[in-house]
């Protein structure tokens, strides 16, 4: 599968939800998925790269496949003035995408290898906008417009999230995550407090760490 051939698979899946998000398809097609899952050096990994389906990239970790993440972009309704924090910078092509969407990108992860390749790619690609730090999300300080978790969680995590969601949402926010096995989780801040819904399309995901 080419490039075009995995963006029109992506709209079809995007399609039975309702309008496509336009925006959310530009940016998978400008921030080539190619150059971040061509870490490893694997021929055969890269092989894969405009495949509608999730590639290892080392460390036990993946890049999901582009039609989870065009619909968790989507359901972000992410704006250009939004600022987004993102739990699990991994391969970080969800980041960039979020910094073609978005005004600012923080994003976080634990795997000391997987930081420095992120930060030479941003580096490599001029991209200003995303902010990736090493360690635990969990001390983070700032409140942002949008968040999103590319890890899933474990039921009993579920208070902990929303928490987290009523700490550091902006009133309007909205925070996304997915559970190991199972449906996204959406959670929006409505006059200071925490509505939740849940997808009914169910997908599955690495462990939140």
């Amino acid at each position: 599968m080419n490039k075009k051939e995995m963006i029109n698979s992506v709209r079809s899946y995007l399609s039975q939800f309702g309008r496509v998000n336009k925006d959310v398809l530009k940016a998978i097609d400008e921030v080539d998925r190619m150059y971040f899952i061509n870490g490893n050096g694997d021929k055969e990994i890269k092989k894969l790269a405009y495949e509608n389906e999730a590639v290892p990239i080392g460390y036990k970790q993946t890049i999901s496949q582009p039609s989870t993440v065009a619909r968790m972009l989507s359901l972000l309704e992410l704006k250009k003035s939004d600022t987004v924090l993102e739990i699990g910078t991994g391969s970080c092509w969800n980041a960039a995408l979020l910094a073609l969407l978005s005004k600012k990108v923080v994003t976080f992860e634990i795997i000391e290898q997987l930081v420095d390749r992120a930060k030479e790619k941003i580096s490599e690609l001029g991209i200003k906008n995303i902010d990736i730090r090493f360690g635990d999300y969990t001390k983070v300080k700032e409140k942002f417009d949008k968040i999103i978790f590319t890890a899933g969680i474990s039921k009993h995590q579920e208070e902990f999230l929303e928490e987290f969601a009523k700490q550091h949402l902006n009133e309007s926010g909205i925070l996304l995550c997915p559970y190991r096995e199972g449906p996204l989780i959406i959670l929006k801040k409505v006059n200071g407090k925490i509505q939740k819904t849940t997808t009914k399309e169910e997908y599955m995901f690495v462990p939140l760490i």
